[in-house]
């Protein structure tokens, strides 16, 4: 055998090594036998034709040309990984895309979207997951979903993104809360209110969040969901914040009415999200392209 019939797992062996720091712990990560990682370790060094490391009371350590080997298969792993995802991902693209959407998208945008799909996309299948803007990230994280939209004031570690609609929170109250006929009310004011806002994780709780943040806060009164928050308002629990995609219907009925608040920073941007870890799939790209026809 020479170096160049090495395996994946002699590499795995050599990584093991440099952070085990034993034959012994390596073997326990690569899942061999003690015996067994020993004997591929010496026919390792019998077709390097130098040794790899050095036997002692206290453990195994590597040499010098063995770290700069370890450091050369740490590569090498890393590269077998990016063949592994760049070959899932091509599997996917075959047609099937799982997307996981954050409620205001996915109960305001998503279904115009979907039905535009259906039609311009036939080849491909759409399946909707949805959650709050952390429960997306999420999904996307573990590979439950190739594709997701956020509403979110930030994007997390580890992803791209593409800007995809502008969105405004507002603040809504009941027809006969004292603001209705206030005309305007200050940021310290709402600050200060019971307010009715999202769960944590949500991208219209962190929104609302970061607006009111340089102000005192009041308490707080959390719902899962834009129609129970609605819903709270109109019942008198306090005014509210949320967005006003999901707010049109109420506000139009009457059944609430939206305050004018200057000074606060409620604007934000929905945006796609896919990892950065892996090429979305051809089926995305065209989900996206029609996202922004």
């Amino acid at each position: 055998m020479t170096v160049r019939d090495w395996e994946l797992r002699h590499y795995r062996l050599m990584a093991a090594l440099a952070a085990g720091g034993s034959i012994g712990a390596a073997a326990r990560e690569t899942g061999m036998a003690q015996p067994n990682a020993s004997r591929l370790l010496e026919h390792m060094e019998r077709s390097a034709g130098f040794a790899l490391a050095r036997r002692t009371p206290r453990g195994t350590q590597l040499t010098d040309r063995g770290r700069v080997v370890a450091g050369l298969a740490a590569d090498v792993l890393e590269a077998a990984e990016s063949v592994v995802r760049a070959v899932d991902a091509l599997e996917r693209a075959r047609g099937a895309l799982h997307v996981c959407a954050s409620m205001t998208v996915a109960e305001h945008l998503m279904p115009q979207w979907l039905a535009c799909a259906q039609q311009r996309l036939p080849d491909v299948s759409v399946t909707l997951d949805v959650g709050n803007s952390d429960e997306v990230f999420e999904r996307l994280r573990s590979g439950a979903a190739e594709l997701g939209f956020v509403e979110g004031p930030t994007v997390q570690t580890g992803f791209r993104y593409l800007d995809v609609a502008p969105d405004e929170l507002v603040v809504v109250v009941r027809p006969d809360h004292p603001w209705a006929k206030a005309g305007s009310v200050v940021p310290e004011e709402v600050a200060a209110a019971g307010l009715v806002v999202r769960e944590p994780g949500s991208g219209t709780r962190q929104t609302t969040d970061r607006a009111l943040a340089p102000y005192e806060p009041g308490p707080r009164f959390e719902v899962g969901s834009n129609a129970a928050l609605a819903a709270s308002v109109a019942a008198g629990l306090g005014p509210g914040v949320m967005s006003r995609l999901a707010v049109q219907v109420p506000l139009r009925s009457g059944r609430l009415v939206e305050v004018p608040t200057p000074g606060l920073k409620l604007r934000r941007m929905l945006r796609a999200v896919w990892s950065a870890a892996m090429p979305l799939p051809r089926s995305g790209e065209e989900f996206l392209r029609l996202v922004g026809a």
